[in-house]
């Protein structure tokens, strides 16, 4: 009470002073005045790609090869990867942009713009564009490329689909922040994210989740297959992208070594 009444007698005497002087007083609680509040940032992951296997698939009109695999995107961060998006008009049409809602650690939350979303027919929902690199390497330009410092080189073949639905599809690990169940559980058009904690897979199954070979087997011999989240660095997973620990696209990357006999594939 006696701390109460000196604060009171304090505030009452500065304003006093102030209007006197013609000064502008800006008063701030205790609490207010305290830290700032702290940016929890998203931190995405990419698991070793599984399920390797060979299929066909009708592209373009014809029968083509192509080499099927599960992905995984994690967020091993302190913060949510949100995505909200809105339809505006644009000098070519509509588009669906989308900002990035990055929150605090008081409740508050500042936005960043991150994209487009698209209408996936085959999948039929809404996926965010350039969220994902598929490569496929011989095992000797890899190696090149790495000794290189990846700058000399490049992938036999790359896959067309880059765009993705995030979602919250499994704990990949319980971290603090990790809600025990799914928080984005839609493909919605203006609503997608994915969890602290969580990963969002898209099973070998679905289609266009492939790497299309054309209309020859692969040949025998080793090769790489590189998986890469946010290869443009179009979303923030730290303070104006500046933690490269984080926001490089090796950061961001895996890959799974394995072998081709035939129609055969050992995962190294």
């Amino acid at each position: 009470m006696k701390l109460l009444m000196k604060r009171a007698v304090l505030l009452t005497t500065t304003l006093a002073t102030a209007l006197l002087l013609g000064t502008t007083v800006v008063v701030l609680s205790s609490d207010s005045a305290s830290l700032a509040a702290t940016s929890l940032y998203p931190d995405l992951k990419t698991l070793t790609p599984t399920d390797l296997r060979f299929d066909t698939a009708t592209i373009g009109g014809g029968t083509h090869k192509v080499l099927r695999f599960s992905n995984t995107v994690w967020n091993a961060g302190e913060g949510r990867m949100e995505l909200r998006a809105t339809t505006v008009k644009t000098t070519t049409g509509k588009k669906t942009r989308v900002r990035q809602r990055i929150y605090d650690d008081a409740g508050g939350y500042t936005t960043r713009l991150a994209g487009d979303m698209v209408y996936h027919a085959t999948h039929n929902h809404f996926h965010f564009e350039n969220f994902a690199s598929y490569e496929l390497w011989t095992r000797t330009a890899y190696d090149n490329w790495v000794a290189s410092g990846r700058s000399q080189g490049q992938a036999q073949r790359r896959a067309t689909k880059t765009t993705f639905c995030l979602m919250d599809t499994r704990i990949e690990k319980a971290l603090p922040g990790t809600p025990s169940s799914a928080y984005y559980t839609q493909c919605g058009q203006s609503f997608q994210g994915i969890s602290v904690g969580w990963g969002d897979t898209y099973r070998y199954s679905l289609p266009d989740q492939w790497i299309d070979l054309g209309t020859s087997n692969l040949a025998n011999g080793d090769y790489v297959l590189r998986s890469v989240a946010d290869p443009n660095n179009r979303l923030y997973e730290s303070a104006n992208k500046n933690n490269s620990a984080r926001e490089s696209a090796q950061a961001n990357e895996a890959v799974t070594f394995f072998s081709v006999d035939g129609s055969t594939i050992t995962v190294r």
